[in-house]
């Protein structure tokens, strides 16, 4: 447990996908966009039965990493929720430290990402709307 966290810590990464015994995948970005580029760039395939290292796990990065089909998370930060739908899926669950929501950098809202999808437990349509969502963010004169 502490090769994984620790690697993560150290790394500097947010994010950090091995699959085989190797690193497939690893981003600095913040919040959900790593979990979404992984998808885009590796394919949903690729990431089955892989490992996920993940700083921040809530619901809406636990939807993401069931959507993935990955065997096992390992996460400094996770919320109740996310706790909840990972174990009911029977995904391996180590982590740091539990907290009842995952809250934005100044400690008061919800995340977007997580209110988003509090209400959601398909993984397919939780990916879609979050998707969905990043890309009316990137290209708002588009949507």
């Amino acid at each position: 447990m502490e090769d994984y966290l620790g690697h993560l810590e150290k790394s500097g990464k947010s994010l950090i996908i091995y699959n085989g015994g190797k690193i497939i995948f690893e981003s600095g970005s913040q919040g959900i966009r790593p979990h979404i580029e992984a998808l885009e760039k590796l394919g949903r395939e690729s990431l089955k039965g892989s490992i996920i290292l993940d700083k921040i796990v809530g619901r809406a990065a636990a939807l993401l990493i069931l959507y993935s089909n990955a065997s096992k998370v390992y996460t400094l930060l996770v919320s109740s929720g996310a706790k909840s739908l990972l174990e009911s899926h029977k995904v391996g669950l180590i982590f740091r430290e539990e907290t009842p929501l995952i809250k934005m950098k100044d400690g008061v809202f919800l995340c977007p990402f997580e209110r988003m999808v509090q209400d959601v437990s398909d993984p397919e349509y939780a990916y879609n709307i979050i998707t969905s969502r990043l890309y009316q963010i990137q290209y708002p004169a588009l949507s």
